[in-house]
């Protein structure tokens, strides 16, 4: 019996505290990870928050190929994007920008 999509980003949600400081997928934003996704502009993709929770999962529509998708951080972003708020997906690299400021996120099609 295979296990519901979200059971092991469940498990790795429970293990999160303040200060984490992981670099696993989703986590904290290692500097070689955001160098890559700076150096390579072309992989970016223009995107819309659809929702957005304070479980970490972000729901973005993407510009430039009308899909969606369904991302993941451990940290409560709810403080720093909204529904509607334009942001940028590196699709490479699984970094979100909003802003100035980026974010190290699990897309759900990478389980």
């Amino acid at each position: 019996m295979t296990q519901p999509l979200h059971h092991n980003l469940q498990d790795t949600l429970l293990e999160c505290h303040d200060g984490c400081a992981a670099t696993a997928p989703g986590h904290s934003l290692p500097l070689i990870q955001e160098r890559l996704a700076t150096a390579t502009p072309g992989k970016w993709a223009d995107a819309v928050v659809v929702e957005v929770s304070a479980a970490g999962w972000i729901e973005v529509a993407v510009l430039t190929d009308d899909t969606t998708q369904v991302l993941w951080n451990h940290a409560d972003l709810t403080g720093s994007v909204g529904v509607g708020d334009p942001v940028a997906v590196h699709s490479v690299y699984d970094v979100l920008a909003v802003g100035g400021a980026k974010y190290n996120v699990l897309r759900v099609d990478s389980l």
